[in-house]
Parts: C-alpha cells; sequence; structure tokens
C-alpha cells in the first residue's frame, strides 16, 4: 500500500517513504502554505466490515471519494460524500471480476473496474471498449488500454483516437503519472520503457536497464542507470518525446552536503548542473545537512534545523560514523511540487510526514501515518490530506486556516 523506494548507495541501502504510487494519472496538487501554520483532523471513516486485509484503493472526484475494496472475484465498490465533516455513504455495490482490483480508476464521470464503466453519479453499470486482460489507464487525452505491446487511447467508450504496437515482445503499460507536454511514459514488464504521444500514439524507446530510473523534467526526460556495483552511474536526458539529447557520467563516489530544490520540475539544463558538477547556484533555494546533528537526522532549510530521523533518505553514516549524502536523485523526488514539499520522518518505529515551506524554512508538526506495521499510504490534495491504514481505516486532515 506504500510505495518504499529502494536505493542502493554505496553497498547500503536507503528506504524513502512515499505517497501512493499510481498507474493512473496522479491525483493530488500542491501543499498550500497553511499547513505549516497548523493542521486539524478534518474526519475519519472506519474499515469496511468484515475487512480482512482485502486490496484496497481509493481516489476522489470532486467531493465524491471512491473506495473500492476487493478479492481475486469480487470488487465492493462505495462512494462517499466528503464535502462534510464527516464522509456520507452514497451508494455501494459488488462488481464481479477476473483478478483482484488492486487501485481505483476513474474516467470522466466513471468508474473504471476491469471491463465495466461504473457511473459515479446514478452507479449505472456499461461495458468499456476493451477486455477485461486489459491494463489501463487514464489519461488527460482518454483511457489507454493495453494487450500485450498493444496499446489503444480510447477519448469515448465509443472512439478510439489512436493504436499504437510497441518494439517489445513484453506485456505494456502506461504510467500516467508520469505526462511531459502531451507525452507519457509506457513500460515493458522487461523494464524496456518507452515515451508514447498522447495524441498520435508514436512512441521512441529510452535507454534503460533493469537499474534504471526514470523521472520527467519541465522540458524532457531524464534516465538515471546504474551497473551492478553501482558506481558506474550514467545520465541520459531527452527531449519531451524521447528524443535523445545527451549523457555523461555522473560523480557517484563525491560526497556532497547541500540539495538543490525547485517548486518546478527540472528544466534538463539544471539536471545536466546538478548531475554533473553538484552545481546548485540555478536553484530557488537549497537545503543542507544540520551542522548541529551528529546523527545524520537533520535538515537544514534557510536557517532552520528539520528533524528526518534515522533512515531518512537524504544522509545516512558512513562505515566511519561520518554523515554523508545518499543519491543526488533525491533532489528531484523534493522538488516539482510547490512550495511546500514533504519530507517523511521516523522515529523509532513511529511514522509521520513534516511539510516544510522550503523557501523561508517552516515547517509543521508531524503528521503521523502510523508505525511500521500499521503500514499507511496517503493522498494528497492540497488542503486535504487522506491517510490510509492496513487496517482499513481512512483519517483526513486539513490546514487549522482553512
Amino acid at each position: 500500500m506504500v510505495v518504499i523506494l529502494v536505493l542502493a548507495i554505496a553497498g547500503s541501502t536507503v528506504l524513502v517513504l512515499r505517497n501512493r504510487g499510481s498507474d493512473d494519472a496522479r491525483e493530488r496538487g500542491t501543499w498550500s502554505q497553511g499547513w505549516v501554520d497548523g493542521f486539524e483532523e478534518a474526519w475519519s471513516l472506519e474499515a469496511p466490515a468484515n475487512f480482512r486485509r482485502q486490496e484496497m484503493s481509493m481516489r476522489t472526484s470532486g467531493n465524491r471519494m471512491v473506495r473500492i475494496v476487493s478479492t481475486s472475484s469480487t470488487a465492493t465498490v462505495t462512494v462517499f460524500d466528503i464535502s462534510k465533516d464527516s464522509p456520507k455513504q452514497l451508494w455501494e455495490i459488488q462488481q464481479q471480476v477476473t483478478e483482484t482490483v488492486d487501485r481505483t480508476l476513474i474516467w470522466g464521470n466513471k468508474i473504471v473496474v476491469e471491463n465495466t464503466l461504473i457511473d459515479i453519479t446514478s452507479h449505472e453499470r456499461s461495458t468499456a471498449p476493451w477486455g477485461t486482460d486489459s491494463r489501463v489507464a487514464v489519461t488527460s487525452r482518454g483511457a489507454i488500454s493495453c494487450v500485450e505491446a498493444t496499446c489503444r487511447c480510447w477519448s469515448s467508450p465509443s472512439k478510439m483516437l489512436w493504436e499504437t504496437d510497441f518494439a517489445t515482445d513484453s506485456p505494456m503499460r502506461v504510467h500516467s503519472y508520469a505526462v511531459v507536454d502531451e507525452h507519457v511514459l509506457a513500460a515493458s514488464s522487461d523494464y524496456e520503457y518507452f515515451v508514447v504521444d498522447l495524441n498520435t500514439g508514436a512512441t521512441n524507446p529510452l535507454k534503460t536497464n533493469g537499474q534504471s530510473i526514470q523521472r520527467p523534467l519541465a522540458d524532457g526526460w531524464l534516465v538515471h542507470t546504474s551497473g551492478k556495483s553501482y558506481t558506474d552511474e550514467t545520465i541520459y536526458l531527452y527531449e519531451p518525446d524521447g528524443t535523445f539529447s545527451e549523457s555523461f557520467e555522473s560523480h557517484t563516489d563525491e560526497p556532497f552536503s547541500t540539495y538543490p530544490w525547485s517548486p518546478t520540475l527540472f528544466t534538463r539544463e539544471q539536471a545536466r548542473l546538478w548531475f554533473k558538477d553538484f552545481d546548485t547556484s540555478w536553484a530557488p533555494s537549497t537545503y543542507t545537512l544540520s551542522e548541529a546533528d551528529r546523527n545524520c537526522e537533520s535538515i537544514t532549510v534557510n536557517g532552520n534545523d528539520i528533524v528526518l530521523g534515522e533512515e531518512n533518505s537524504l544522509f545516512t553514516a558512513n562505515r566511519n560514523g561520518k554523515c554523508t549524502s545518499t543519491s543526488a536523485l533525491q533532489a528531484m523526488y523534493h522538488s516539482g511540487e510547490g512550495q511546500v514539499q514533504d519530507f517523511s520522518r521516523r522515529d523509532g518505529d513511529e511514522r509521520s510526514l513534516v511539510l516544510v515551506d522550503m523557501l523561508t524554512g517552516r515547517s509543521s508538526d508531524p503528521i503521523s501515518l502510523g508505525t511500521r506495521d500499521e503500514f499507511a499510504s496517503y493522498t494528497a490534495l492540497g488542503d486535504l490530506l487522506i491517510i490510509e491504514f492496513e487496517s482499513g481505516e481512512f483519517i483526513a486532515y486539513r490546514p487549522t486556516s482553512s
């Protein structure tokens, strides 16, 4: 239920708690600055009846929250009104499925459950123009269904926009959380990556391997590849349509203490400056290892120290006990989403979020994500934070000033 990014850096493993991943368009906005002034519980929702660690996922559409609880044969779809101080159940139905539904998709006003479309208002059902074996993603141009290496984009249930065959023998899936200038990332089950034109279906391959990481940029794409030793790292930069731009070696053996930050995604030029020379002169702000914390648990933003706790993603102690940086990639994971950025924090077994104004250095109190065993994931929607626990319970928070 939680995305754990595992980075092997100089022989050590760094675990990074991130918000829930999804293959459909990312359901979040930027954090408002009101979060650093204080927050409060907005509402809570008990676990479904007889919930026994079934697969559960959630998405919101306006003031509606859609929850799907699924076994390998049945999906229970429930829609709530979350506009008030307590969620109000509007309707609930069961849908037969051929395999467990592990994510909630909403296409326009339709909930997608395999090849069944359920109207979010009337809960009337209709049949989608793809089969139950399709891997479906929802994008700005429509729903994209993939079977093996062929994908089709549907602008409506009755109109196919394009069809494309990828140059691979492996099943494909579109990752529509990663979009640059009307181009989307797609990947095969064998870790082959392509950039797809959302308007035409034209594709371009990216240079990748099993140890590669792909990130969208403001004006293109970055691919970070590692060898088996994780010491021979190369950065590849591409234009928005996947046309190759340049590549260079990254200085993996050089430690650094300062990360760049930007409220917007890095450009190709900014990425080149950072990954090639650790140049931060272009960045609107930076954050550094706290000089006052010898345990490598804190960062400093504009003169203010923020405690992130042990096993944080930015700094770790080396074999000599000296604090050292983990990976230059972390700068990208903590940029691109506005002035307020979220960081994960660990205190013993307790997990929490800390929201930081990256220009002023002001930070919120920790927002609890429970313990490691509670395995909480979260969805951030600007002035609403919804936390989902392994138990099936939801808790939502909002800024006190909202």
